[in-house]
């Protein structure tokens, strides 16, 4: 066995043992939750809301539906518009997650002796509750709150607006994680009709 081939056969070794490794202590990759619901509206949100263009893609790559509205859910299940709210079919697979608010704020969080401003304080708030199609509610009113402080200087103004639009970018981000979470706590015992 040459140099080359006995390296080789050492780095696969080694490869294997660290993916053998992985898997016992229960490491494993984030990936989409599993979610009760096959189609979901985004009601409430502003029209050109960043976070739900995230929140949809988000729970398109879940393998769920975003639509506009139940008839159009119903329409992709084939039942009747008129009916729509109240059929079972519907009710079973189809969710409306309702955004009470949506914002992104900031404020000064200190200042020195000479009144300039020191650090700011950024805040991402989203407020939401979910329901079936007829209404009901299975997720209760909840509001998610991210805040972040952001050294400021003036010299750098122009960077720390850049610096600022990253950091709510990423809360953002974050957000749609734990909605995403809270989403996959659903059951579908809850979506079946009673």
């Amino acid at each position: 066995m040459n140099r080359r081939t006995f390296t080789l056969s050492l780095l696969a070794l080694s490869a294997s043992a660290a993916v053998v490794g992985l898997s016992g202590c229960g490491f494993e990759l984030r990936r989409a939750p599993n979610l009760a619901f096959k189609s979901v509206q985004l009601a409430g949100f502003a029209a050109n809301s960043p976070l739900a263009a995230e929140l949809a893609k988000a729970l398109e790559d879940a393998g769920v539906s975003v639509v506009e509205s139940t008839a159009a859910a119903a329409a992709q299940q084939n039942v009747p518009a008129s009916g729509a709210a109240s059929s079972p079919r519907i009710l079973s697979t189809h969710v409306v997650l309702q955004a009470l608010s949506d914002t992104r704020e900031q404020a000064v969080a200190s200042i020195t002796a000479f009144s300039q401003v020191r650090d700011l304080s950024l805040r991402t708030r989203f407020r939401f509750q979910l329901t079936r199609a007829d209404g009901t509610l299975l997720i209760l009113p909840t509001e998610l709150l991210l805040t972040n402080d952001l050294p400021y200087n003036e010299k750098d103004a122009l960077a720390k607006i850049d610096e600022s639009a990253a950091m709510h970018r990423a809360m953002q981000t974050d957000i749609v994680q734990q909605v995403m979470r809270r989403l996959a706590v659903v059951r579908p015992e809850q979506l079946a009709t009673p």
